[in-house]
């Protein structure tokens, strides 16, 4: 795996189907390029959800990919502020950014991922791994 991508994968608050100015501002500086799935799993930590990457796990994380090669670098940013990712922030932050390995059209693409960096022992999983789903179902 490498150690930078030009492909974002999102599960939460900033997929398209929520009307936030963060996921507005993604959706105007990237591209869609499709579903996807990590082996993980998905927390529900209150008003929006956090993914653990788990390489073997038998449960998947679904989001959106989107291709933001064209303005990876301020888009990447933008969105670490959003996520409070960075030295400016106090460590541990509650997520870190990482690239994971993310199955998209039939086919495996390396994704900047905001992955929870907390302790998850006493959080509710999501089981369905699909935070649209989990929000309709409740």
């Amino acid at each position: 795996m490498s150690n930078s991508s030009n492909f974002l994968f999102v599960y939460g608050t900033l997929r398209p189907t929520f009307d936030n100015a963060f996921s507005q501002y993604l959706r105007q500086r990237a591209f869609y390029t499709g579903e996807g799935s990590f082996p993980g799993t998905l927390l529900d930590l209150g008003s929006y959800p956090g993914a653990v990457y788990q390489k073997n796990s038998p449960t998947v994380v679904w989001g959106t990919v989107y291709d933001i090669r064209k303005n990876s670098e301020t888009v990447l940013t933008y969105l670490d502020y959003y996520e409070g990712v960075g030295s400016e922030f106090e460590s541990p932050t509650e997520y870190v950014r990482i690239i994971v390995p993310v199955r998209c059209r039939g086919t495996i693409i390396d994704c900047w991922v905001y992955i929870y960096n907390y302790p998850s022992d006493d959080k509710a999983i999501i089981q369905s791994g699909d935070y649209n789903h989990h929000l309709n179902q409740l």
